[in-house]
């Protein structure tokens, strides 16, 4: 339809000038020239403001032509006998030529503002539907159907591995080969507009912090192609939006979870911890009485009250580790810290888990100039108890389960080591993670908590904690700040 219009201009620019004249032949003995040089002249102007630049010179031409064929004596004769008339033809042409040119810029212009009131309108839409998306998929279909209503065909390849990771996911209806990926990936790295042979265009689209992906679009029109560029940025402005709100969400609910998580925790170790503690209490006495009267108690009966009494303990300390860890958690956790010797607690540990170590070889290394150390006295106990557990838990049968510390200014370092499988080589942080275990015995019991009640109880001592395979033995290492110790009074006799 343009084309036809762009073709029909000039037969209309045509038949105005053949209309005037058709008009103004009549009057011919009753208007001046100059009157119907006026009237050719407004056909010129309305050419040009109706239709543009070039049917205006053809009727600024023509109007001379014809002003001299019909209006200037000799009547149908171009020859002119006054020579004032050629200066009469001379104004007319250029100031046909001005008004025409005049004229249709004013026109161009108020398209060009048109144009471009259409396009600013139209992107503030795109921007507006792209603002409310809440996900990927509605960001590929507003893009497409923006696209689609300027006869362009598109696709998005967005990078969702995260930066350097250049796994670009298609989205959209552009069917995407392996050399249009080729150019896409290219686009990507070097953050550069790249257009192909067949016209396709492909615009990377970055957010905030680095390049999302990329815009590809098929039957790019040259005119449309500023458009087109501004939709790119919206886009990735879309798409890391949708990314940080996903984020966000995410950390909400690990939050709420952990929340949720730590308030089970603490529920049911305190429901738990009473009932325990008596049983263990009660499984104590069973095995003493029995063993008071060994002659006169059923056979296995002090074997199985023994039982009774370890998988008791067990418990207690199972819950009592839950219990633990929910404290720490919850960061309302106080340390009663004061300065006290290691040995000490290392001692009241052993003793803690008598059951379990009874039958095992416990090799001690404590130096006897060991400073003081400020530490809370009932949860470095803990620390202790997990470690010595685990170490008899994961060890062969029979082997050593070493202890040792050494002073490293300026820390103190202690050492908990068996001989076992070890950690898994690629997961030596994560053993430290709540519920998390090294190798997958079902054989061996737990809940995978003792070791992160460790971390935390040795973090908030300022410390630091680490699990490592060295020698055939498996390890965890712990420091604590030493600090400067009171000075201890002398005696004053």
């Amino acid at each position: 339809m343009l084309d036809h219009w762009f073709r029909a201009r000039y037969p209309i620019a045509l038949a105005l000038c053949a209309l005037i004249t058709a008009l103004t032949l009549p009057l011919r003995g009753w208007l001046d020239l100059a009157n119907i040089v006026m009237l050719f002249l407004l056909v010129v102007f309305v050419a040009a403001v109706k239709l543009g630049r070039g049917p205006a010179v053809l009727a600024a031409f023509l109007s001379v032509a014809l002003v001299d064929l019909f209006f200037v004596p000799p009547h149908l004769s171009f020859t002119v006998v006054d020579a004032q008339y050629l200066v009469t033809f001379a104004v007319m042409l250029a100031v046909g030529l001005i008004t025409s040119h005049l004229a249709s810029h004013i026109a161009d212009q108020n398209e060009a503002i048109l144009s471009k009131e259409r396009e600013t309108s139209m992107l503030y839409q795109l921007a507006r539907d792209l603002g409310a998306a809440l996900a990927l998929d509605q960001v590929v279909d507003i893009v497409g159907r923006f696209l689609r209503a300027l006869d362009m065909d598109s696709a998005v390849l967005i990078d969702e591995g995260g930066a350097g990771h250049e796994a670009l996911t298609t989205h959209g209806t552009l069917a995407i080969g392996d050399k249009a990926r080729g150019i896409a990936l290219t686009a990507y790295r070097q953050n550069a507009v790249v257009t192909d042979a067949g016209s396709t265009t492909f615009l990377p689209f970055a957010g905030a912090t680095r390049v999302r992906g990329v815009l590809v679009v098929a039957r790019t029109c040259p005119m449309l192609q500023p458009l087109v560029a501004a939709v790119a940025p919206l886009s990735g402005i879309a798409i890391e939006r949708i990314h940080y709100a996903q984020i966000a969400q995410q950390s909400e609910f690990d939050v709420q979870s952990e929340k949720l998580r730590s308030s089970i925790l603490s529920s049911l170790s305190h429901d738990l911890r009473t009932p325990l503690t008596s049983l263990v209490g009660l499984a104590d006495t069973l095995v003493d009485t029995l063993s008071d009267r060994q002659a006169s108690a059923p056979d296995n009966a002090i074997e199985t009250a023994g039982m009774l009494r370890d998988q008791s303990r067990a418990m207690h300390r199972m819950v009592s580790n839950l219990l633990e860890m929910a404290r720490l958690q919850s960061g309302h956790v106080m340390l009663n810290k004061h300065w006290q010797p290691l040995d000490d607690i290392v001692g009241s540990s052993v003793r803690l888990l008598d059951d379990i170590l009874a039958a095992r070889q416990l090799d001690i290394a404590l130096p006897a100039d060991l400073p003081l150390i400020s530490i809370d006295a009932v949860l470095m106990e803990r620390v202790l108890c997990n470690l010595l557990e685990n170490a008899a838990k994961y060890s062969t049968a029979g082997t050593p389960i070493g202890l040792t510390a050494r002073v490293c200014p300026p820390n103190l370092e202690v050492s908990v080591c068996n001989e076992g499988a070890g950690f898994p080589p690629d997961r030596l942080d994560q053993v430290f993670d709540p519920f998390v275990r090294g190798f997958q015995e079902p054989t061996v019991a737990g809940t995978g908590i003792g070791l992160a009640v460790c971390r935390a109880i040795v973090s908030a001592h300022g410390g630091t904690i680490a699990a490592e395979n060295a020698l055939g033995k498996a390890r965890v290492r712990l420091t604590l700040p030493l600090g400067t110790p009171p000075e201890m009074e002398g005696d004053l006799s």
